[in-house]
C-alpha cells in the first residue's frame, strides 16, 4: 500500500539524480577547499592565543616559582584574545556577505536596464 502510493507519486526535480559533470565536481573540490581553508584559518585563530598563553604562563612559573599564577592568568588572557578572534571574523564574515549581496543586486539592475 504505501509502495503503492510512492510510486503514483510524481517526482519532484530534486528527487531525481542530477548529472555531475566536470565543471561541478571542480566547483565542488574549491568549495571544499576554502571550506577547509576556513576551518583551519578558525582553528589557528581559537588554540594559538589559548595555547600560546598557557605554555607561556607555564614557563614563567617555573622560572619564577609563582605556582600557576602566570598560568591562569594568560590562560584566561588567551580565551578571551581567541573569543576575540572568533568575533572579528565573524564580523568579516558577515560584512562579505553583505558586499556579495549588494554586488548581486547591483548586476540585478544593471541587467534590468540592458534589456
Amino acid at each position: 500500500m504505501i509502495l503503492a502510493n510512492q510510486q503514483e507519486r510524481p517526482q519532484r526535480q530534486d528527487d531525481q539524480p542530477q548529472d555531475i559533470g566536470p565543471d561541478s565536481e571542480q566547483e565542488h573540490h574549491s568549495n571544499f577547499v576554502e571550506l577547509l581553508g576556513q576551518v583551519s584559518t578558525l582553528a589557528w585563530n581559537l588554540v594559538i592565543p589559548i595555547v600560546g598563553g598557557v605554555l607561556l604562563g607555564y614557563y614563567l612559573d617555573n622560572r619564577r616559582g609563582d605556582g600557576l599564577t602566570w598560568t591562569l592568568s594568560l590562560l584566561v588572557l588567551g580565551v578571551i584574545v581567541a573569543f576575540s578572534n572568533l568575533y572579528n571574523l565573524y564580523i568579516e564574515h558577515g560584512q562579505g556577505k553583505v558586499q556579495e549581496e549588494n554586488k548581486k543586486k547591483e548586476q540585478e539592475e544593471s541587467d534590468v536596464q540592458e534589456e
